[in-house]
């Protein structure tokens, strides 16, 4: 039974949020959009400052849910601190409030959180006083002593190193970093130094405002343009590399490896021009055979021997110019934008070349193809190499003809 996700593949293209949260399929997934990018230095920025910002959300998101479950676990028997929601909750931590004190949105729950830690406080010796705003490190004291070996243990330390991150890779200053975001209002960039830098805030709230202007951008700018070029062709000249991307250099780790594997014929690395110019060569040898063929005064039967280069040359051609190729069609493969990838997507990358047909391999290497799992650009494409395969036979049969029923003339 396909997922309702597999259902809508069958009908459109997919948007740029179900790219975002990783709910598509080749070609059009957010590893081929990431790389897609990466031909774009400040395009890259802003992508990159979207999966940070998402991975720092689930950690503010994880840690609500730990501490909830803690003082569920703490506070057992208590109705109302089971229905504290993580949005009161993080509130709460994040504004650090006197226990005497209830927030309007609260209710009783944030009061009994308060209440709860100021009893753990007490029971343990803890002399840290909760009315001076020092509830949220009292939480990390809270959940450290309950800390079970093997769980991961976040702190607000933690969350507030890793908003800092954000703001000094991306917001602080150009000067101090190459992934420094250009174009956002200088009002928001300083707006977020202050709560960040200075005040310490860790809210992924406080970045709402810069992640819709960041989507606007990737959805009106970016996105249209990946989709027309991964969607409407299969074939792709390779794009700019990571050895050579100084933005993904910067980012790798001692774990990491980054390597080039490019292909080594012009058909992998320049397989659009390379087409067209293969193929503008077996057009050259179709007229020159047809010519030679007329003052030679051969029979007509004969002369039809030139459908062959012509078919060929006419092939490669309309091929080249449409960026697509009529047999990857049929086998439903596309070209990767760019091959050179971490050597930890390697194994994925000759897995998924196990799978393509040898015949496909003699032009645009082996390791360049993949296999097109969204049903929708399939048939798209299966379609524009029906139209291609049209335009090819007409051009063969015109050329064919008048090269094969002008009069002979032997000089």
């Amino acid at each position: 039974m396909n997922t309702p996700f597999e259902e809508i593949e069958r009908e459109r293209l997919p948007t740029l949020y179900e790219v975002l949260i990783q709910r598509t399929s080749t070609p059009v997934d957010l590893w081929t959009f990431y790389t897609y990018l990466s031909q774009y230095p400040y395009a890259i920025n802003y992508l990159d400052f979207w999966i940070d910002l998402m991975a720092h959300t689930r950690l503010c998101k994880d840690y609500v849910l730990m501490v909830r479950q803690s003082l569920i676990e703490e506070g057992e028997g208590h109705e109302d601190i089971q229905s504290v929601t993580t949005s009161v909750l993080m509130n709460t931590l994040m504004e650090g409030e006197d226990a005497s004190r209830t927030p309007t949105s609260g209710g009783d729950g944030p009061n009994r959180v308060s209440k709860i830690l100021e009893e753990w406080r007490r029971s343990n010796g803890n002399e840290m006083d909760i009315s001076n705003g020092n509830l949220s490190h009292l939480m990390d004291d809270f959940l450290e002593s309950r800390e079970q070996t093997g769980k991961p243990y976040l702190s607000t330390r933690q969350l507030l190193k890793n908003a800092m991150h954000l703001v000094r890779t991306y917001i602080e200053s150009d000067s101090k970093s190459d992934r420094y975001l250009t174009n956002i209002p200088e009002s928001l960039r300083q707006e977020l130094i202050r709560d960040v830098l200075h005040d310490g805030k860790y809210d992924p709230e406080l970045f709402h405002e810069l992640k819709d202007i960041i989507y606007q951008f990737l959805e009106i700018d970016c996105f249209p343009k990946f989709l027309s070029q991964v969607a409407l062709h299969n074939l792709h000249d390779e794009i700019s590399n990571w050895r050579f991307h100084k933005i993904a250099r910067d980012n790798i780790n001692s774990d990491t490896e980054y390597q080039y594997n490019g292909g080594h014929t012009p058909f992998s690395n320049y397989t659009v021009l390379s087409r067209i110019i293969f193929g503008l060569c077996w057009l050259g040898i179709g007229f020159w055979i047809g010519y030679t063929l007329i003052f030679l005064n051969y029979s007509r039967a004969i002369r039809v021997v030139t459908v062959v280069p012509f078919a060929v040359g006419m092939y490669y051609v309309v091929c080249g110019l449409y960026q697509v190729d009529i047999i990857y069609t049929w086998f439903g493969v596309t070209q990767r934008i760019m091959y050179g990838e971490m050597k930890e997507r390697q194994d994925i990358v000759l897995e998924d070349a196990d799978k393509i047909p040898w015949i496909l391999c003699v032009f645009g290497g082996r390791h360049r193809l993949l296999r097109i799992q969204h049903a929708f650009i399939n048939r798209l494409l299966l379609r524009r190499g029906l139209w291609c395969t049209l335009i090819v036979a007409a051009a063969t049969a015109c050329l064919t003809v008048i090269f094969s029923c002008v009069p002979g003339k032997r000089l």
